[in-house]
């Protein structure tokens, strides 16, 4: 039976994890959230105590981690557990800086494990659906064994080239998707401002030119004020935001509209829970406009 591991089994790994077992994959995976491991454990997956049981047994991990410090604390294990790995191929499908996954690339590369840069355009309510798109990077023969891993839980692989590409790709969809999230919420507080109703606002617009995959998936969670569970919670996208500002300036480049809408969301660091969906943005425009 083929077998991968799993760090990380929240709204993003907990789905990779459901279609890598229902296409027969044996999983194991690692995850401090009891819910989580519970939800994993009921579809067929293998907990196991910690990250050093997970890289004695599985070939392949696929890390799915929150924040750059749990990231860090992951790989520095891993270099701890050194002596004892079965892990050959880590597969990175975090949204963090381009430094960081090198840093991580190069002390991995000491351990004879090649790190491929893997991140995905879609939300986690997508990633249920199996509507994802995997944008991998890195040695080409390597990423040529992660390609069945790839499409049982994506609808779409596509490999960009050079490791660092994919997050490149990342971070030019999280831009477009900062930017299409806000005027999404932007357009429905204008259409109620101006006496139409919030459900024809969504259908006449998501039937024509002026949709998004966001206005799509959002507009009728900001309708329904739908934000927990969320699809993508408040902060993961804080920290994509300052992943995006970060790599605009290393490049020397200003980008007005993406930071008009980066100010929304981080002013709503006052107001919003960062457990609720991205969708709340809406409430934050709400309150600016008071």
């Amino acid at each position: 039976m083929k077998t991968v591991g799993l760090i990380g089994l929240g709204a993003m790994g907990g789905s990779y994890a459901k279609h890598l077992l229902a296409s027969g994959y044996q999983v194991f995976g690692v995850d401090p959230d009891k819910n989580n491991r519970n939800l994993f454990s009921s579809l067929g997956g293998l907990i196991l105590d910690n990250i050093n049981d997970l890289t004695k047994k599985c070939k392949i991990v696929i890390l799915s981690l929150p924040t750059v410090p749990i990231f860090k604390d992951v790989i520095k294990e891993i270099e701890n557990n050194k002596s004892l790995l079965e892990t050959k191929i880590i597969i990175d499908m975090n949204t963090i800086s381009l430094e960081d996954k090198l840093e991580a690339k190069n002390k991995l590369k000491k351990l004879k494990i090649e790190l491929i840069d893997a991140p995905v355009s879609g939300t986690g309510a997508q990633a249920k659906l199996k509507d994802l798109v995997v944008m991998s990077s890195g040695l080409k023969g390597v990423v040529s064994e992660c390609e069945d891993i790839f499409n049982s839980f994506a609808r779409k692989h596509m490999y960009v080239g050079a490791f660092g590409n994919g997050i490149k790709f990342k971070i030019l969809a999280n831009l477009l998707v900062t930017v299409h999230n806000t005027v999404t919420a932007e357009a429905l507080l204008l259409g109620q401002k101006a006496g139409l109703d919030e459900n024809m606002i969504y259908n006449v617009l998501n039937a024509g030119a002026a949709t998004s995959v966001m206005l799509d998936k959002r507009m009728p969670l900001m309708i329904n004020k739908q934000y927990e569970p969320a699809t993508a919670s408040m902060r993961i996208f804080l920290k994509d935001i300052d992943v995006i500002s970060q790599f605009l300036k290393s490049n020397n480049l200003k980008s007005p509209t993406f930071e008009a809408a980066a100010d929304v969301y981080n002013k709503s660091k006052e107001n919003i829970p960062i457990t609720h969906d991205t969708a709340a943005i809406f409430e934050q425009l709400k309150l600016n406009n008071e």
